[in-house]
């Protein structure tokens, strides 16, 4: 398991050192906390297994237990493993406990992956010119200490609009979500081109082929992929240590939360309807169920997602105003983009508190809406979909777990853990509008 931070560097980061006198009250419960592996983590097991060809043991680190392995495997002690074979040519031998040491010394000249498609994909290192679509793979890489300025020669078209979030992209080459131009993608000579878990149908793997250019497809958001997609990013960028850092510290802010609800009763967790984009959505309502990214903060933060078994694979499923009524959800939170003039962090701030609050008036009107309990106790709230994007989870999970237990979190401020995401990964000021009305 990832080393957790001690509890008294996690209490002054929780509260951002300016609320010293409530570390008592933290103090006791994080010595705890940090003492433990994660909720979902059965003991002894790996939680997830790191695809990467040289993890040899199948756990969740490439490290020097690997080469031990592929040494025991080689002397018929261990039954090889799918990833034993660490320089992919097909068998596993000594040449395999080499390429796991250049790996780990940060000299090797390739490295094999599985990617989110679970494709395998050999990557040319060190890669100095990268295109990514995938603007949550350019958040980990900032986060992680990648010069992004240097290192990409060409993002997205909305990384690029959003010259506030992302000033050393602004004058790089505009790449267009889910149709890219090949052409304009050969001539940039890139060396790796960094998609989104599920590419568009015209981003076309054969053709990335046709003009020799890797293409690997990464969750960057979701928790379910999250860890491995950043200690990917992580060796592929040699930035093994730094990348592990970043999920211990996203991860022990949701183990803070796990550990405060994991004992509530089923009728102290807020029955909670997460209402996707009703911004553009409305009067349509789509709820978000168990494949939506959103869904686990709603479990972590002690809360019961209305919407967790309605069928549908995007994540969203449109509901009737019975459906509503006869769920009759205890809190409501809807999402809106991050955008100039709506929310997040480039937003106007007077103007994304004007939008915020139209949206949210449009709601608390609404024909079965303004019969819920939410709406009777005043509690539908309106969150930027950022606080769902990749570590920034962190701040999102705190933020949604004081909408729902105001009285457990009471001491903790979530704007606290987003300035300190800024301020000590993304090496920005914290500015913004992120939830309405707000919590303080």
């Amino acid at each position: 398991m990832i080393k957790r931070k001690s509890d008294s560097e996690k209490s002054r980061q929780i509260l951002g050192g300016r609320h010293m006198d409530r570390l008592a009250a933290v103090s006791l419960l994080l010595a705890i906390l940090l003492a433990l592996p994660p909720a979902w983590a059965s003991e002894g097991a790996a939680t997830y297994t790191l695809e990467i060809y040289g993890n040899a043991n199948m756990d969740e680190n490439l490290d020097d237990a690997d080469i031990s392995y592929v040494q025991d495997i080689i002397g018929g002690t261990k039954q090889s493993t799918k990833l034993a074979d660490a320089n992919f040519d097909g068998r596993v031998d000594a040449l395999d406990a080499e390429q796991i040491e250049r790996v780990l010394k940060g000299d090797a000249e390739n490295l094999t992956v599985i990617d989110a498609q679970k494709r395998n994909v050999t990557i040319k290192l060190p890669v100095q010119r990268a295109v990514s679509v995938n603007t949550g793979a350019i958040e980990i890489l900032r986060d992680i200490g990648v010069d992004i300025n240097n290192v990409f020669v060409g993002v997205s078209s909305y990384a690029i609009a959003n010259s506030k979030y992302w000033p050393e992209l602004k004058d790089k080459e505009s790449i267009i979500y889910g149709s890219p131009d090949y052409e304009q993608l050969a001539k940039l000579k890139t060396d790796l081109v960094i998609l989104y878990k599920n590419p568009k149908k015209d981003e076309a793997f054969d053709k990335y082929d046709a003009i020799g250019v890797p293409v690997i497809c990464l969750d960057c958001f979701n928790q379910e992929g999250l860890d491995g997609s950043i200690k990917i990013l992580g060796e592929i960028f040699n930035k093994r240590d730094k990348s592990n850092e970043l999920i211990d510290w996203y991860q022990g802010y949701i183990d803070l939360v796990r550990e405060r609800t994991k004992d509530l009763d089923a009728s102290e967790k807020p029955k909670t309807m997460f209402y996707s984009y009703p911004d553009s959505n409305y009067p349509i309502v789509k709820v978000c169920n168990n494949k939506s990214g959103d869904h686990p903060m709603i479990v972590e933060a002690g809360g019961i997602n209305i919407g967790e078994d309605l069928n549908s694979s995007s994540g969203v499923a449109e509901v009737d105003r019975e459906w509503i009524l006869s769920s009759n959800p205890d809190v409501i939170i809807g999402t809106v983009v991050a955008a100039d003039t709506k929310s997040g962090y480039s937003a106007d701030e007077e103007k994304a508190f004007g939008f915020m609050h139209m949206v949210r008036d449009k709601l608390m009107v609404d024909e079965a809406i303004r019969k819920t309990e939410a709406a009777a106790r005043d509690r539908v709230y309106i969150i930027c979909t950022d606080l769902n994007r990749g570590p920034m989870q962190a701040a999102g999970t705190i933020y949604i777990a004081k909408i729902l237990h105001p009285d457990l979190f009471r001491d903790i401020n979530p704007e606290d853990v987003l300035k300190e995401y800024f301020d000590k990964w993304q090496g920005i000021p914290y500015q913004g509008i992120y939830v309405y009305p707000s919590l303080n």
